[in-house]
């Protein structure tokens, strides 16, 4: 079997992707669940990973979506389509997903490619779901989605963190659309996750993590830090979506990366916010230590992301 897809009871198989791609989970039996369902331009490459379950986008009886974002749910208009499977996601993402609303979702904001879909089920906090013989509770875990969800089964511990949390990091905080206030939800979310007893956690990106509880106090010191100097979280942020820029539409010339990133909606408004307007040197400071780290290689073809997609 792929190296990337890992048997996690006898019944759930948990799929890691890249940083393009949001990871999935896949319930084989009694019914074909989903979790998550990655970016859209990579679908095929998805629905092959899922096949090799040994299960069939057709027989999907329910997709859960953990939030809205393009990474998560790229694949979810195609699996709907021809399965005609339940979809779930929170409450607030339903509203937003059903109304079509390109704003709430970012997919406008960061230009990034995705297709609407139907979503049956609102889900609440505590809401229980079972997939793979157990349940698991929603948690609501606003800050870097307004609609994103966690999945915990106290049974194990287990927690399925979404971008809430990641091993020391999570998603970027786009305070534009969620709100200035995100960074302080943000910190709730996390300080509701150290108090469940975590033991093992699969985040949206990234590999499973041993110790979830460990992983969380990270992103906790991590989130104090952004509260107490917007000016980091701002960095984080152009830097996560340099590289996803880089991921979705390179290589290109630094030129042309240059001109992509001042004609969107997003780059122009964040250099205004936390970088004194300056766009320019907010390009060239970030886009050099993004270099220096080895993110970015540049070669006679332009400028390219060197993380996993």
């Amino acid at each position: 079997m792929n190296e990337r897809i890992h048997k996690i009871t006898d019944t759930l198989f948990f799929i890691q992707r890249g940083w393009l791609n949001g990871n999935h989970f896949v319930q084989v039996r009694p019914d074909v669940v989903l979790v998550d369902a990655g970016y859209l331009p990579d679908w095929l490459e998805t629905e092959d990973l899922i096949n090799q379950t040994g299960v069939r986008i057709e027989d999907t009886h329910h997709l859960i979506l953990t939030h809205s974002h393009c990474d998560h749910v790229g694949g979810a208009a195609d699996i709907a389509k021809r399965s005609g499977c339940q979809v779930s996601m929170h409450e607030v993402d339903r509203h937003f997903v059903n109304q079509c609303n390109d704003w709430a979702t970012w997919w406008r904001y960061y230009g990034q490619e995705a297709a609407f879909f139907p979503v049956h089920r609102g889900l609440r906090d505590d809401d229980i779901l079972t997939l793979g013989g157990l349940d698991w509770q929603v948690i609501h875990a606003p800050g870097h989605g307004m609609g994103q969800i966690c999945l915990y089964a106290p049974d194990t511990g287990w927690l399925i963190s979404s971008d809430a949390a990641w091993d020391g990091d999570f998603g970027v905080l786009t305070t534009r659309i969620e709100g200035l206030d995100a960074p302080l939800r943000q910190a709730e979310t996390l300080a509701r996750l150290a108090r469940l007893n975590v033991t093992r956690m699969y985040p949206g990106h990234g590999p499973a993590i041993a110790d979830g509880r460990e992983a969380i106090e990270k992103c906790r010191e991590r989130i104090a830090a952004f509260i107490e100097e917007p000016g980091r979280m701002a960095t984080d942020q152009v830097r996560k979506i340099m590289l996803y820029v880089l991921m979705m539409h390179g290589p290109m010339t630094r030129n042309e990366f240059e001109n992509r990133l001042t004609q969107s909606h997003w780059f122009p408004e964040v250099s205004s916010l936390y970088f004194n307007g300056n766009a320019q040197t907010a390009f060239q400071d970030n886009l050099e230590y993004l270099v220096q780290r080895g993110l970015v290689r540049e070669t006679e073809s332009g400028l390219a992301c060197t993380l996993p997609s």
